[in-house]
């Protein structure tokens, strides 16, 4: 791997890591030797460290961000933010496979791009960073890197909660299961733009609009739960709700 490949690494990092450590980390257990020698020489070992960094972090954001949720939902929240799934999408999106060192048979199985390696390069650069520069500097780049996921899981169970939150309202009073249709679907990708209607037993409860299809009909849930407020005289808990939709 060249200088100029590394000193933009670091820039993706935002972290000042040495070349050796740097290509510890990329260096998956294909393109090395066995037994002792791929423990060693590969990045199995930054990616153990790496795993618990991101693993503590993520469950220390959601304890101080989310004050009101059990233990259970807190599991859930941190599950879903740490699978290799959800690293190796944030791999990609940092373009770490570029980076990657893979054996050929790895590489002829276009192993760069595979999710389990992208997510073990992920935990190793964050092991790097934390033993070049210690768990503060570890610890801002996953919250860099996992942003946008972390504000995702979080609308997503926002929007199944409040959801749940109507559809238990309207099953206590008898108005059945709410029905979501999107009314509209507009914006250039990178922009878009979702209106949602929620029915009661036919008819319209509520409107909403929002950047997603979810966002929209959490919206409109909002909307029928104040009409329906309204109307009951009994202010619904928008609090929390353990299930998901």
């Amino acid at each position: 791997m060249s200088t100029p490949d590394l000193k933009k690494l670091r820039e993706i990092l935002g972290a000042d890591v040495p070349d050796e450590l740097l290509q510890l980390a990329l260096t998956h257990p294909s393109s090395v030797g066995e037994g002792i020698e791929r423990t060693l020489k590969s990045n199995q070992r930054l990616e153990f460290l790496g795993d618990a960094i991101v693993g503590s972090t993520v469950a220390e954001h959601w304890y101080r961000t989310q004050s009101t949720l059990p233990e259970g939902e807190l599991t859930q929240r941190k599950a879903a933010a740490v699978q290799k799934k959800t690293l190796a999408r944030v791999a990609a999106q940092l373009e770490l496979g570029q980076f990657v060192r893979v054996g050929r048979g790895a590489d002829a199985l276009q192993g760069r791009g595979r999710d389990a390696i992208l997510a073990d390069a992920f935990e190793a650069l964050v092991g790097a960073i934390f033993v070049a520069q210690g768990w503060s500097a570890s610890r801002d780049f996953v919250l860099r890197a996992l942003h946008d996921e972390l504000e995702e899981i979080a609308g997503i169970t926002q929007t199944a909660n409040i959801k749940n939150l109507l559809q238990e309202h309207t099953q206590a009073v008898g108005l059945g299961t709410p029905i979501y249709q999107t009314l509209q679907t507009g914006g250039p990708a990178h922009a878009r733009h979702f209106r949602s209607e929620v029915f009661l037993q036919e008819m319209s409860h509520g409107v909403g609009e929002g950047k997603s299809k979810k966002e929209a009909e959490c919206s409109a849930a909002e909307a029928a739960l104040a009409q329906l407020n309204e109307a009951f005289s009994s202010p619904a808990d928008c609090g929390e709700s353990a299930d998901d939709s």
